[in-house]
């Protein structure tokens, strides 16, 4: 997702909203909002691309649910060299 602009990111999301059955989930791991000192030192570099800006900023939970998405969740964060990795997940109304 971070290689998309915000349109295309909200774009996909629809697709896949259209794509999964009632009560299906979309599983997405990507850069998320920096929570240590590393991962807002490299989030500087990072937000020079228009594309990663949206998932540093924590929007990528707003964009499921703006795409139709239920039950949207960060259910886990991951620190890393180059950043804060994060799993969202979403439903897939029933």
């Amino acid at each position: 997702m971070h290689h998309l602009t915000a349109e295309n990111k909200l774009r996909a999301l629809r697709e896949v909203l259209r794509v999964l059955r009632p009560g299906g989930e979309l599983h997405v791991v990507d850069f998320g909002k920096p929570h240590t000192a590393w991962a807002r030192l490299i989030s500087c570099a990072l937000q020079r691309f228009e594309e990663v800006e949206d998932n540093l900023k924590g929007l990528l939970p707003e964009m499921f649910r703006q795409a139709g998405l239920d039950r949207v969740a960060e259910m886990a964060r991951y620190a890393t060299v180059f950043g804060t990795l994060s799993l969202y997940q979403g439903q897939k109304p029933g």
